[in-house]
């Protein structure tokens, strides 16, 4: 699998998506790519050089110029994890928030994948898609420094398999859709009660309305111990 950008900062547009239509910016892929003299783009995560490529499956992203440093995130990035980060900051306009992609802190402790904003500015909740391992202690502290800043979190794990961390910070599961008329769904980490049966169930949703009850507070983050991962 290879790891690519697949955003990069245009010095007057700002970010370009390479996966959007009109790179989310109402611009043909023509108009950066192969162009002389050739359009200043940056890496949102450290403002290294990138140009415009296409893959020869016709996939299109960004590559960092020669000599990239070899700590930028954005070189992790897979073709799932961007997606997933799309679909998430699709969800959230439908609960009146704004949406951005890659925001970082101000003073570079942190970079939101995506940030939802509420339409006066007094709230933010970070969007997390969390596809490569991570140790509970790291998730944690990267959680806690959301929380420094008043900004909430959720982290979002597209495996087959429950991560350790779920219930060890804000987080859910999540389950790609098969067909392309499908949603994606939350299928671990929400639970609600169930009056029929009388008690705690988890359930599933679909993720764009889970995303709008995160952002509306219907829901409240709770551990859930081991021995009670199945209510």
């Amino acid at each position: 699998m290879r790891f690519v950008p697949f955003t990069a900062l245009h010095p007057e547009l700002g970010l370009l998506d390479s996966t959007l239509h009109g790179l989310g910016h109402d611009l043909e892929w023509g108009q950066i790519h192969k162009v002389h003299p050739r359009i200043p783009l940056t890496c949102p995560d450290c403002s290294w050089g990138l140009h415009p490529t296409v893959s020869r499956y016709g996939v299109r992203f960004f590559c960092h110029d020669r000599d990239r440093p070899e700590s930028c995130e954005l070189l992790d990035e897979s073709w799932e994890h961007h997606m997933l980060k799309l679909e998430m900051a699709g969800a959230i306009p439908a609960a009146g928030w704004f949406a951005a992609l890659e925001v970082p802190a101000e003073d570079g402790s942190w970079r939101a994948d995506v940030m939802a904003s509420s339409a006066d500015g007094s709230r933010r909740m970070a969007w997390e898609a969390q596809l490569s391992p991570i140790t509970v202690d790291n998730i944690a502290a990267r959680t806690h420094r959301y929380a420094v800043e008043g900004v909430r979190v959720c982290w979002v794990h597209p495996g087959s398999r429950p991560p350790q961390w779920i219930s060890a910070v804000p987080a859910v599961r999540v389950r790609a859709p098969q067909e392309r008329d499908q949603p994606w769904v939350v299928d671990d980490g929400l639970a609600g009660f169930v009056y029929r049966s009388r008690r705690w169930e988890f359930q599933e949703e679909p993720l764009e309305r889970f995303v709008r009850w995160a952002l509306e507070e219907q829901l409240v983050p709770a551990e859930a111990l081991p021995r009670y991962r199945r209510v």
